[in-house]
């Protein structure tokens, strides 16, 4: 096991974000659903906590120790039922299937520490959340690349996976509803991604934070879970919008492979907050209420960013998610994005990401389409845009 992976630098999109150096008022490229205080969830969680606050009921009894290890007994049942829900099918699991983490990143790194030694190749999909290619590549590990086009719809298609995974092949990486696309991965296509690292018996990890959002009510769930070497993530913050409970978890069939993983873990954070844990399952245990007004807010904003893109014509373009939280929108403004999105962050307070923070070169930016202060963003998007016509 590789302990000693060096620490990369900031991933590109928090670098970013940070060397803008101002206040933002609205985050177009916020990769998260529109979020709850803890006076709602409460509400939702038990109506005898309807107007109290955290010192009133159970929450005001729960004593701040350490938490498990690997996370509540509770908490992790409720995943291990979260995810035959959205796949459709009882694995059979326990709570000794989920080690928890705190958020989906201190997960990922955990994974790649763990499988991952210098000249391993794994494959991922480009663009991506940059941590995938970038924490790889900083432990020596070998990174093929497979570049989703615009004039394919950002599909990730088997046959090119197939075309470059081999024998050598340590881990495949796959993430879907697709950051930063809106692409998926629907049900026929996972057996076929399935089969794939079956035969060259490498493992498979699938980015499963955004399944949730499925507004379109499509066939996303996937088997992946049968197979021996398989891990997925999830977390509190994408679908939930639940980015203040710093929950995330990891599933897999092999338990000696999540004890290597809590191994990693114990020289990270050790364990997750027990208020998080509490709040997660009061979460998880309402989580049909909480996913479909989110899902309903992602609708609406899809409706109102379709509007503004009519609008301006000519100005900017996108392909609608199919399901997930973000998508890609191209720019044709007279200014390159790399010039104005900083002058829209400095002076109207709105941040956009650049595509390429996320490995797609062009004149492209992150929408993210979770946040009930959406029309108020674009509004403010659309006085900016004026200006340049």
């Amino acid at each position: 096991m590789a302990l000693n992976m060096k620490v990369p630098a900031l991933p590109t999109h928090i670098a970013y974000s940070q060397g803008l150096n101002t206040e933002i008022n609205y985050n177009l490229s916020n990769s998260c659903a529109r979020t709850m205080t803890v006076a709602q969830l409460c509400r939702l969680a038990d109506s005898s906590l309807a107007g109290s606050s955290l010192m009133d009921g159970s929450l005001a009894e729960l004593p701040l120790s350490y938490a498990s290890l690997s996370g509540a007994v509770a908490l992790r049942q409720e995943i291990v039922r979260f995810h035959n829900e959205l796949n459709r099918k009882a694995y059979g699991f326990d709570e000794a299937n989920v080690l928890t983490f705190c958020g989906a990143q201190e997960a990922l790194a955990a994974i790649y520490t763990s499988l991952l030694e210098p000249g391993d190749e794994i494959v991922v999909f480009t663009p991506n959340y940059p941590s995938l290619v970038t924490m790889a590549e900083e432990m020596g590990v070998k990174v093929k690349t497979i570049s989703l086009q615009e004039c394919d719809n950002w599909r990730m298609e088997p046959g090119q996976l197939a075309a470059q995974v081999n024998d050598k092949t340590k881990l495949i990486v796959i993430n879907s509803p697709h950051n930063p696309s809106g692409a998926i991965i629907d049900s026929d296509t996972a057996k076929q991604v399935l089969t794939l690292a079956q035969k060259h018996n490498c493992y498979l990890l699938s980015d499963d934070v955004s399944q949730a959002s499925n507004y379109h009510g499509l066939s996303l769930a996937h088997d992946y879970l049968s197979y021996e070497k398989s891990l997925v993530v999830g977390v509190m913050s994408k679908s939930f919008g639940l980015a203040g409970v710093r929950i995330g978890w990891v599933l897999s069939p092999d338990k000696n492979l999540l004890a290597g993983l809590l191994a990693v873990k114990a020289y990270g954070s050790i364990c997750t907050s027990v208020l998080d844990e509490r709040l997660a399952i009061m979460a998880l245990q309402h989580r049909d209420k909480i996913l479909a007004q989110n899902n309903r807010i992602i609708s609406d904003n899809i409706k109102h960013f379709q509007h503004f893109v009519d609008r301006n014509a000519g100005l900017f373009a996108w392909q609608p998610p199919r399901a997930g939280i973000m998508v890609l929108v191209k720019s044709s403004l007279k200014a390159p994005i790399k010039l104005w999105g900083p002058e829209l962050a400095r002076k109207h307070k709105v941040l956009v990401l650049p595509a390429f923070l996320f490995g797609l070169e062009g004149e492209y930016f992150r929408l993210g389409l979770g946040q009930q202060d959406f029309l108020q963003g674009i509004s403010a998007l659309q006085a900016f845009v004026d200006n340049y016509r």
